[in-house]
């Protein structure tokens, strides 16, 4: 392991956030104690400290497994070696690989580098994944069926928009991000198999994580901003909103939300429509050491407002509500979401 990563990069992959990480996956972490949470996927979970965690056997008192991040990943997560598993961790993080593990091979090597020249690794080629031939069967199945979306939204990103297609090798919905001149930098998938208990996302080798998924709009002043591409899908299925200009992050880091304001200045208002959990908050409040994202572009000189889901009926993001507003169902929650909007909006308004 050591022999590719350094000591330096396997330490920086163990400060990725686990209930973070959790949730990019699909799981719902839950705050049960000091510092610690479980997984409404899985009570039996433990996460401390927000990096390492236990599953306790249901037959007795004695622990069946745990670890780290790394652990969590290969376990929880389908990926299949320890090396996939601290790439994923650091990719998440939004560190390049390459460009820290070739400065490192620099310091190390300073002498080989005056005698004579090193060449520097070469980024990972972004290819984009073969679409599936014909109709998108699966994706649309998935989407409609499972994600309750209708079928006007799927048209929509597939056949208007041409942001979202199904992989032909393993039938993953593939979302494109594109610069301002229409060209594809960043790809990323989505499992469509988690009805069967299989959660899969991941970003396409190679691709920019300073664009996200994005809809332009030039006659629209106002940008919405969202953590995940179904939840931006679900947003519009609810609000009809076809006007609006629409970035997705992939996370709650803003780098995407840098680059699409650079690229499109008239941008005047930004309303976060984030998830109702902690991680989501906390992008968006910030807390007594680090000012939120509404804070950030404000001080900026945008128009900044947030969207979130309604409180009280155990939603937290607008998948779930789209679920809970269309069918009526139990999103299988157990206990009532924590108002985590309340609570953030009372600390912004006391510092």
């Amino acid at each position: 392991m050591s022999e590719y990563f350094s000591e330096e990069l396997i330490a920086q992959a163990k400060e990725t956030s686990l209930t973070q990480l959790a949730e990019y996956y699909g799981y719902h972490p839950r705050h049960v104690g000091n510092r610690l949470y479980t997984l409404a996927e899985h009570d039996s979970v433990r996460i401390y400290n927000d990096r390492t965690w236990y599953r306790w056997s249901r037959a007795g008192n004695g622990k069946e497994s745990g670890g780290s991040q790394i652990d969590f990943l290969m376990q929880f997560c389908g990926v299949e070696s320890v090396h996939a598993a601290i790439q994923t961790l650091l990719e998440f993080q939004g560190i390049s690989v390459e460009d820290r593990q070739w400065k490192n091979t620099l310091n190390e090597k300073a002498a080989i580098h005056q005698a004579g020249e090193i060449k520097p690794r070469e980024h990972a080629e972004f290819v984009l994944p073969e679409a599936m031939p014909g109709t998108y069967r699966r994706a649309y199945a998935y989407l409609i069926k499972t994600r309750g979306l209708s079928q006007q939204i799927v048209d929509y990103f597939v056949r208007d928009l041409k942001i979202l297609y199904e992989e032909k090798e393993h039938h993953n919905l593939v979302f494109l991000g594109k610069d301002k001149d229409g060209i594809v930098r960043y790809a990323t998938k989505r499992g469509t198999a988690d009805i069967y208990g299989k959660k899969y996302r991941g970003d396409v080798a190679g691709n920019d994580k300073n664009y996200g998924i994005n809809i332009v709009n030039e006659k629209s002043t106002e940008l919405k901003v969202f953590e995940a591409n179904i939840d931006l899908m679900s947003y519009m299925d609810i609000k009809g909103d076809f006007e609006s200009n629409k970035l997705v992050l992939g996370m709650t880091a803003d780098n995407p939300l840098v680059q699409f304001l650079k690229d499109h200045p008239h941008i005047k208002k930004i309303t976060f429509c984030m998830d109702n959990d902690e991680a989501g908050m906390l992008a968006m409040f910030g807390n007594e050491e680090k000012a939120g994202l509404l804070k950030k572009y404000e001080m900026q000189g945008y128009e900044t407002d947030t969207d979130t889901v309604p409180q009280g009926i155990g939603c937290k993001d607008w998948n779930e509500y789209l679920i809970y507003k269309k069918n009526g169902q139990d999103i299988g929650r157990t206990e009532p979401i924590e108002n985590h909007q309340v609570e953030y909006s009372r600390k912004r308004k006391c510092r």
